[in-house]
């Protein structure tokens, strides 16, 4: 009986030692976590192929042009089509670049509305960007698919690539921002809150510079 009532006592505490210890799921997941947005996984795999074939453009960049160094400095014979191998890479680059930078929202933009209203007006702004966005993108691609396609018959000079493959980088740029600006309104109308972003440094630095300055 002894033991018993000695074991007794010690079982509460080491139920309380072994619960206060383990760390808690779900006050902690609904205080740090927040509830995925619609399409968050396609967005995710959309932006890492975009990535990852911008990084392939910049390393066909990177090496053509230090392949023409070589060439010219060491064999005194440069090559041709390098200089257009790294401009059609570059073009290419610089729209799918833009895509995702869109899709993370770390294009230029002016808040001087935003920042001064409330929920409901930082709501209707963004919804009314995305519109715009997604607008204008659409009617720049239709607008220029019918020159792309005139243009495919004249081949550049050292390669002789169409020049549809380099005006169409413009045009697959403007269909994937468009996509993300649709995908961003949709993530809005669905939660019905402003996308959480990521915070910079530099735009924070940037910030404090100019109230330190005023």
């Amino acid at each position: 009986m002894n033991a018993e009532n000695d074991m007794g006592p010690e079982n509460p505490e080491a139920d309380k030692v072994s619960n206060d210890s383990s760390p808690p799921t779900s006050d902690e997941s609904e205080s740090t976590g927040e509830q995925p947005l619609p399409l968050a996984t396609c967005v995710r795999w959309m932006v890492l192929g975009e990535k990852t074939v911008a990084s392939l453009f910049l390393l066909v960049i990177v090496s053509t042009m230090a392949a023409q160094v070589f060439a010219r400095y060491v064999f005194n014979d440069p090559f041709q089509w390098s200089e257009e191998v790294a401009r059609l890479a570059l073009i290419w680059m610089t729209f799918i670049s833009a895509a995702f930078v869109m899709a993370e929202g770390r294009h230029i933009a002016v808040d001087m509305i935003s920042s001064r209203v409330g929920d409901g007006g930082k709501l209707f702004i963004e919804c009314m960007s995305y519109v715009v966005v997604a607008v204008t993108c659409l009617l720049l691609f239709i607008g220029g698919a019918s020159f792309v396609w005139y243009v495919g018959k004249v081949g550049s000079p050292a390669l002789g690539v169409p020049k549809s493959w380099w005006y169409g980088a413009g045009m697959v740029g403007l269909l994937l921002m468009a996509g993300h600006s649709l995908v961003n309104l949709f993530q809005v109308w669905m939660t019905g809150k402003p996308i959480p972003r990521e915070t910079h440094v530099e735009e924070e630095a940037f910030r404090l510079e100019m109230e330190q300055s005023e």
